[in-house]
């Protein structure tokens, strides 16, 4: 659709899972919130610079202690970098912490960067999605931008609020 914010993102980047090879990079992106919080995991294939979205979540109505421990079942926090949260979302960084999960703040806070970032990932070839992974794929066919009356896209996002789990990818990326 116009304003379309991933329109390069294309279907051959969705590939079948594999056994994520434990000496891989392996990035967590986390966007909290207590009705919807969401997670991406990621792992860099180092021969061929290419990242791979493998998992996500997105769950609401549990304690941090649930979500942590969902988390773990992914992947251990020893064996993982996370990322996530608005800069001012230091109390549930605070909280993971606390339970032995630390997430690091984005090293990219705004949004229109982190889009970016995202984008050049997909644009240079770089990103793969497991098919597994439906909910990243729903939102990338979603994620756009309010037109305009001459239907151009401006620099609002249409229903910002509902995709979490491209949230965790920004940050993650």
């Amino acid at each position: 659709p116009a304003g379309l914010i991933y329109a390069d993102f294309e279907d051959w980047m969705v590939v079948d899972p594999f056994s994520i090879p434990d000496e891989w990079t392996q990035v967590k992106g986390v966007d909290f919130g207590g009705a919807n919080t969401a997670t991406v995991d990621l792992a860099q294939d180092p021969q061929r610079d290419v990242w791979y979205l493998y998992h996500e979540s997105l769950a609401g109505d549990m304690s941090t202690p649930e979500h942590v421990a969902a988390a773990r079942k992914v992947r251990a926090p020893s064996k993982t970098t996370a990322y996530g949260g608005a800069p001012g979302e230091t109390q549930y960084r605070a909280d993971w912490r606390a339970e032995g999960y630390p997430v690091r703040q984005p090293l990219v806070a705004d949004v229109e960067t982190g889009i970016d970032r995202v984008t050049e990932l997909i644009k240079t070839g770089r990103f793969r999605l497991f098919r597994t992974c439906t909910g990243v794929r729903d939102e990338m066919g979603k994620y756009k931008r309010v037109l305009n009356e001459g239907g151009e896209a401006t620099e609002k996002i249409e229903e910002k609020h509902s995709f979490h789990r491209l949230d965790a990818l920004r940050y993650a990326a």
